[in-house]
């Protein structure tokens, strides 16, 4: 009670400390390069989101999805503020924003706001009040099965009363069908089953946002909300053969089902004030909710029309969020500060029913720990930025934050537990020419709970179940980085860093108190890498053409506690890539890209077998022209000669630390997409 009581504390005194004097010296500004509307006419952008597609080596990061306010921003600010919705994300956001309103994108290089926390380059759309304005657009898509499959956008900005407002619509249904194959074998690789299978998949999506903002007690206010649903249908069809390769007759089928249905619903209100000294003092409450519903099952006959065995699973889960945030900033000067305070309560209420059925139809019961349980999280965060220019070549910032937290789990499962956690970061920045920046940096993090680890989970296709555990914690995190931000002529850009991180209390697949399996708090692990992104013209090849790429490589290290000997961490992804080639043709009102991204193959570990997913590259060639007045039209071809997506399975028993008893191989391969779609701006 104490500290629930606790909570609101942290932002009532940054409220109050808003009075306090702010110390502004003269100071060299930070490192923008400005790119005005003019720069993006020959892209014909219809909304924010296209002109920042076209930012010269910038590459839009949705965020982390987390718990709290704080540490989830992407890289995109909006008049010097990030969006104020989680769930949306900036890319959300920005297709909101006609084109019309943008006055020019400023690419920042080490930002020192809270509003760019964690991002060491942001672009911050400086927008104008316009008239009525918006876009609009609307897309047919072929797939595999030869449906066609529409999907419409709509977005639309202007004065309403007092107020600025825009919102925006979307519907989108889609089909996913594959086929595949799986086989399994036995210890020594001797075939046990072999299966031929499709998959048919169906969903539907809708989604309304949207924003408004006011001058109001000498400050701007601004409320924001958003509402999504999808349901989505997932239909396997499994035709097996016992011991040997397809022939003849089919000996088992198979059918697995997946419904899933989702409902989600975020509200937000800030309000943002200048006070004396250059000083900006924000206010920001957020409420969001989220509902799932999933039902799936499982039914063998072997002999066809004979039930051999059929399981059920039911899960209900019920999402709220609750933040609280205030603070105070001082933009300008030689010493900038900021502090304040974040307040948040999170609630997870899970219930999970799996039942089996045996061949005399039997309905048996299976037990799982936390199957039915209630997870309360109180959290409040206090927090200090400082950013000093020592020289006009070198800065230095450091931020320090103290979190406290009291986690509560009720109903099957039952703990309470309080902690605390500092988290200090240092970092230096070094400025020898005006397009080159170098940044090292060191901070100590603390990771956000999945809530869904508490709570009991089922995947039936993947004959897979895992235990809840009440009694996890956050892992913790010390980060080193170097990274490298240059600006060359003609649109050169190449940011590039290295990083090494020490973790302690990981996250990772564990045998639980009761012999059950799920996830918990293991050892300590290390993980390091690197990234490099570039942008450069290729005009000297040909003309208006451009060349994107990123990259990041990453290991890790972790003493598995099942077998004794080092692995990488579990779900955890080597390497990806992403290039992309472009060429704007605007005399002629035309362009074309071609991009190619992938990644290495993701193992995840638990406690009876290891997982390893991989797909091929994933192949985009779009095709624009602006050829018809006010209107963009573009052609899509995804995956021209389709995609592989394979999933390799190893299986122990009873643990990773004992023998193989199995494996299994799974092959799906999906077709080409084509999609045309028509855009208009007004």
């Amino acid at each position: 009670m104490r500290l629930r009581a606790g909570i609101p504390l942290a932002v009532a005194a940054m409220a109050l400390a808003s009075a306090t004097p702010i110390l502004a010296l003269a100071s060299e500004p930070m490192q923008v390069k400005s790119y005005a509307r003019e720069f993006f006419a020959d892209f014909a952008p219809s909304t924010a989101l296209d002109m920042v597609g076209r930012v010269p080596g910038f590459t839009l990061n949705e965020g982390e999805t987390r718990r709290g306010f704080g540490d989830t921003g992407g890289n995109v600010l909006i008049n010097g503020a990030r969006p104020g919705s989680k769930s949306g994300g900036p890319r959300e956001a920005l297709s909101r924003i006609p084109a019309s309103a943008v006055v020019r994108i400023d690419l920042v290089t080490n930002p020192t706001t809270s509003e760019a926390s964690g991002q060491s380059v942001v672009v911050d759309l400086i927008l104008r009040e316009t008239a009525v304005s918006g876009s609009w657009s609307a897309s047919l898509t072929r797939t595999r099965d030869e449906a066609l499959r529409p999907t419409v956008n709509a977005s639309l900005s202007g004065p309403i009363a007092d107020w600025r407002a825009s919102g925006s619509i979307q519907f989108r249904p889609w089909s996913d069908p594959a086929d595949g194959t799986r086989r399994r074998t036995g210890p020594a690789v001797e075939l046990k089953l072999f299966e031929q299978m499709t998959r048919d998949v169906n969903g539907v999506q809708l989604m309304l946002s949207g924003d408004a903002r006011r001058e109001a007690l000498g400050g701007e206010f601004v409320v924001n909300g958003r509402l999504d649903g999808y349901d989505v249908d997932v239909r396997f069809a499994r035709s097996g053969f016992i011991g040997r390769l397809p022939a003849g007759s089919v000996d088992q089928l198979q059918g697995v089902f997946f419904d899933d249905r989702s409902l989600n619903a975020e509200f937000g209100a800030e309000w943002t004030r200048r006070l004396a000294d250059a000083a900006t003092f924000k206010v920001l409450s957020l409420v969001s909710w989220r509902q799932e519903d999933s039902d799936s099952g499982s039914r063998i006959e072997r002999p066809l029309g004979t039930r051999t065995s059929e399981t059920l699973s039911i899960s209900r889960r019920n999402m709220i969020e609750w933040v609280g945030r205030a603070t105070v900033s001082a933009g300008e000067g030689r010493l900038r500060q900021e502090f304040g305070g974040e307040a948040a309560f999170n609630r997870l209420d899970s219930k999970l029913s799996l039942t089996t059925r045996d061949s005399a139809g039997t309905l048996i019961p299976i037990s799982l720990p936390a199957a039915d349980v209630v997870v309360d999280e109180y959290r409040t965060e206090a927090f200090l930025n400082l950013a000093y220019d020592v020289s006009p070549r070198w800065t230095l910032d450091a931020k320090v934050a103290s979190e406290w937290s009291e986690i509560s789990v009720s109903g099957d499962a039952r703990n309470r537990q309080r902690l605390q956690f500092l988290k200090p970061e240092v970092s230096l920045s070094w400025r020898p020419a005006p397009d080159l920046s170098v940044v090292a940096g060191v901070r100590r993090s603390v990771g956000q709970l999945d809530f869904d680890s508490f709570a009991a989970s089922a995947e039936v296709g993947a004959d897979r179940t895992q235990g809840g555990n009440a009694q996890l914690r956050p892992q913790t995190e010390t980060r080193a980085s170097l990274d490298l931000d240059a600006r060359g002529q003609g649109g050169l850009a190449l940011n590039a860093g290295i990083f090494h991180e020490w973790r302690e209390d990981v996250l990772e697949p564990i045998i639980l108190p009761g012999g059950d399996f799920g996830v918990g708090n293991a050892k300590s692990a290390r993980v390091w890498g690197a990234r490099i992104g570039a942008s450069t013209s290729l005009s000297w090849l040909a003309r208006g053409m451009r060349l994107d790429a990123n990259g990041e490589w990453r290991e890790s290290d972790f003493d598995d506690p099942l077998t004794g000997r080092s692995r990488r961490l579990t779900n955890f992804t080597p390497w990806t890539y992403s290039v992309e080639l472009r060429q704007d043709l605007p005399e002629r009102k035309l362009s074309w890209s071609a991009k190619v991204s992938g990644e290495d193959k993701r193992v995840s570990y638990y406690v009876p077998e290891f997982s390893a997913f991989g797909m091929d590259p994933e192949v985009r060639l779009t095709v624009e022209s602006t050829y018809w007045q006010d209107l963009k039209v573009s052609l899509t071809v995804l995956n021209p000669l389709g995609r592989r997506f394979t999933t390799d399975r190893t299986f122990f028993s009873p643990t990773r630390g004992s023998a193989v008893t199995g494996r299994e191989a799974t092959r799906v391969e999906e077709g080409p997409d084509v999609s045309l779609t028509v855009k208009r701006s007004f």
